[in-house]
């Protein structure tokens, strides 16, 4: 039902174009500032014209770059069942991330904790359809800054098996990134062939790369990793207050980020990302789950398609303070539109609170319901024999009833959606259970998860590498 071939449009050929002859024009008129050294120096080296830290890109270099990269790829994990492959509509699901702070109906709003990290990840791990993880699921508070970047990636090694995010904010992390996963995976050589992780990097919108984040990239280009390129584009705020040319600031900072790492390595996996949403003049902060969000995610998947690259974009994103009726009504938004493009890779799938300021774990039970009711939407209507039921007609027949009928008692279980979280059943029967809300119901339903939880091991010897990596890093960045 998802797919490329289905996808709808806002764009029209002529409109996509449009985008683009104005995304060239920025390139080469206004360009980027890169405020990396290294990475001015392999700018000048290929020819683009670099004024200080300004760079006006050559939009043939530009197309050219774009053009190495791969229109899908795969991300393998220490489980060779768990590989993920990104591209082609794929439609890969990964968990909330980046949240200082974390929430349940237990303990409240709080400061993130490694502990709160692990928790997060065996509920994902137990979550059939998030096929990846991320590290920083919640940013662990309680540890240094300066290492526990490292600790969220072994959170991600030590309690699943699937691919992941890496946690990289910068290049010495990414490096980080990089070493552990060599580590849990056989080597650099076995990485470079078989990438283990994908990186994150946000350009600084408008038309900013800024230091820590060209380092990340180029870390992860060097060793073959693939990286997703998205700006952060607030409409009216850091992104002009128009979606066309808030589309066009946006192909310029996903291809020049693009093509920087193709210059680095050719042939590294990239994806377009697209985080485009309206500003809320009234209170400055993001409008997720609005139009505007909706035109950024199918057209950002468009451009990405018109391009050939992989699409990251949508989510569960929500602006609402609460797990409550705005809340539910921006998720179905984003996911709807999410789905309709026929999206790659979903980062925030599940989880997403406060605009990303919190991870709620009732918030994660409630998506994975909505996400479980999506799949079955792409599973579409089955049109077997059996299903065709005629049989069951003709036993039933005029005036009966198909509750008993042989017909529905083997197939109920496989054919309906009988969700555990929301509820059908009568007032007087929800009110003699205690008139439990959905959110009280997502709270007992991630409870039941984690219980369900199986660890899926780590070689001792790996994990004891891994330790004394971290430990030795720990030392290195006086952090010990």
């Amino acid at each position: 039902m998802f797919t490329v071939e289905t996808a709808p449009v806002v764009l029209s050929e002529e409109q996509i174009e449009s985008v683009h002859a104005a995304a060239m024009t920025v390139l080469e008129e206004v360009g980027t500032n890169v405020d990396h050294e290294g990475a001015l120096e392999l700018l000048r080296e290929a020819g683009q014209a670099v004024d200080g830290n300004r760079v006006r890109w050559d939009r043939e270099f530009v197309m050219e770059m774009v053009e190495r990269a791969p229109g899908s790829f795969s991300v393998h994990s220490r489980n060779p069942q768990r590989t993920i492959t990104v591209g082609g509509g794929s439609c890969v699901l990964a968990p909330s991330g980046g949240s200082p702070f974390v929430s349940d109906l237990d303990d409240g709003r709080r400061d993130g904790t490694i502990a709160d990290h692990d928790r997060l990840v065996k509920l994902a791990h137990t979550a059939d359809l998030l096929t990846c993880l991320q590290g920083g699921t919640v940013e662990a508070s309680d540890l240094s800054y300066m290492s526990r970047h490292m600790d969220m990636d072994y959170s991600c090694l030590r309690w699943s098996d699937k691919p992941y995010v890496c946690y990289g904010t910068s290049g010495p992390k990414a490096r980080d990134a990089v070493e552990l996963a060599a580590i849990a995976n056989g080597g650099h050589e076995k990485i470079a062939a078989e990438p283990a992780i994908i990186g994150v990097v946000n350009s600084n919108s408008p038309l900013v790369w800024d230091d820590l984040m060209v380092g990340a990239l180029l870390e992860w280009a060097r060793a073959n990793q693939p990286i997703m390129v998205t700006p952060f584009l607030l409409v009216g705020g850091t992104a002009p207050v128009s979606i066309a040319g808030s589309l066009a600031m946006q192909v310029v900072e996903a291809l020049t980020g693009v093509a920087l790492a193709q210059l680095v390595r050719p042939g590294v996996g990239c994806v377009f990302g697209s985080f485009l949403t309206a500003l809320d003049m009234r209170t400055g902060s993001p409008a997720f789950g609005a139009p505007e969000s909706m035109f950024g995610t199918i057209a950002g998947a468009q451009l990405a398609r018109h391009y050939k690259l992989p699409f990251r974009g949508g989510g569960g994103l929500v602006s609402s303070n609460a797990v409550d009726a705005q809340a539910a009504s921006e998720t179905m938004m984003m996911l709807w539109s999410t789905k309709l493009a026929a999206t790659d890779f979903v980062l925030h799938a599940a989880g997403w609170l406060e605009g990303g300021l919190v991870t709620s774990l009732e918030k994660m039970a409630l998506d994975l319901e909505l996400l479980t009711m999506f799949r079955r939407l792409e599973q579409g209507i089955g049109f077997s024999e059996e299903e065709m039921a005629l049989d069951a007609i003709r036993e039933v027949g005029p005036g009966g009833l198909f509750l008993a009928a042989d017909h529905t008692l083997e197939h109920y279980k496989q054919w309906l959606t009988m969700s555990p979280v929301f509820l059908t059943a009568s007032y007087e029967t929800w009110k003699k259970r205690g008139m439990p809300t959905a959110e009280q119901q997502a709270n007992a339903q991630w409870k039941r998860m984690l219980e369900s939880y199986e660890d899926p091991g780590l070689d001792e010897a790996i994990d004891a590498e891994l330790g004394e990596y971290i430990g030795r890093r720990r030392t290195e960045l006086g952090d010990d």
